[in-house]
């Protein structure tokens, strides 16, 4: 099975559209989806963002799917399967953009315990097979124990930037006013913007964010120093974009290593979350290492720590 991808404006999408003789379509479980249809034996179907950037996939057994793409694009991103029609469903599904693209997500937000980490990864449609090697998707549906297997290969293959903020800075942060949506705008637009000059990406690359707020709030939480790349919200977006998916599964990597090395340096099992689990341990450790000690490593504006001290 081949997948031939291209991106248009609204001129060319109208054209390919009027050419196929396409139809309109309302999908409930993809309301981005605008059109479909055939033409010599390939399916074509195409999605719009709220760039009004058009996503058109041509579909085929063969390689006429990539002949008629470049009929249309000379930018054409290529895709070919051949483990079954399931797995090809399946990825179909998953991924609504294959092309170049940035994307962040967070970890720690509702932990007591232990950092915040936000990550920004860039993904090219030549990464697309590392990650589905792995099975990669939202790092909330995958064990630790594969997070920790497979996080540090991800780490070193996929162009990324980390940005970890200690719980003792975010409870400064807290002390100085910065809501924890404040923080996690700032955290995303720093990690995206290094990782843009780490690499030198140019700034027509797509930018994806788990949106965590509304969009006017980000960008006046970041103000004049929001990035000038394209930015796309939307919620669950590590279902739908691979940079996200992977950026969830390096950020989840690297929060389990400082977990790690955490409970080393306290000599005790810490549950994660918020839970009365977490409130029994924090007494345990208040008791034998010090009030002063342990708050270095819990955030200090939880509920956890007021209820506690």
């Amino acid at each position: 099975m081949v997948y031939a991808t291209i991106k248009v404006d609204l001129a060319k999408a109208s054209e390919i559209k009027d050419f196929i003789k396409g139809v309109d379509v309302k999908n409930e479980k993809n309301p981005y989806a605008v059109f479909e249809g055939q033409y010599d034996g390939v399916k074509i179907s195409a999605c719009k963002n709220k760039k009004e950037i058009y996503s058109i996939t041509f579909t085929s057994d063969d390689d006429r799917a990539k002949e008629l793409a470049t009929f249309f694009s000379t930018d054409v991103t290529i895709k070919e399967y051949d483990n079954g029609e399931n797995q090809v469903k399946r990825i179909a599904q998953q991924w609504e953009d294959f092309g170049p693209q940035i994307g962040s997500d967070e970890v720690g937000k509702g932990d007591f315990f232990g950092p915040l980490i936000v990550v920004a990864c860039y993904v090219e449609s030549k990464d697309i097979p590392l990650l589905e090697r792995y099975h990669i998707n939202d790092s909330k549906k995958m064990r630790d124990e594969t997070i920790l297997e497979i996080g540090g290969i991800l780490k070193r293959q996929i162009k990324n930037y980390i940005v970890a903020v200690s719980p003792k800075k975010l409870s400064s942060l807290n002390d100085s006013k910065y809501n924890i949506d404040k923080v996690l705008t700032i955290c995303h637009n720093h990690a995206q913007k290094k990782l843009i000059e780490k690499y030198s990406l140019p700034s027509f690359v797509i930018t994806y964010i788990d949106q965590f707020l509304a969009e006017d709030n980000y960008k006046k939480y970041v103000s004049d120093d929001l990035i000038q790349n394209p930015l796309y919200f939307r919620t669950k977006a590590e279902s739908y974009y691979p940079s996200v998916a992977v950026a969830s599964v390096i950020a989840r990597y690297t929060f389990l290593k400082e977990w790690e090395k955490m409970e080393k340096e306290l000599g005790m099992k810490i549950p994660k979350g918020a839970t009365g689990a977490v409130d029994t341990v924090f007494g345990r450790l208040k008791n034998e290492k010090g009030l002063e000690v342990v708050s270095s490593y819990t955030k200090r504006f939880f509920s956890n720590y007021k209820k506690n001290t």
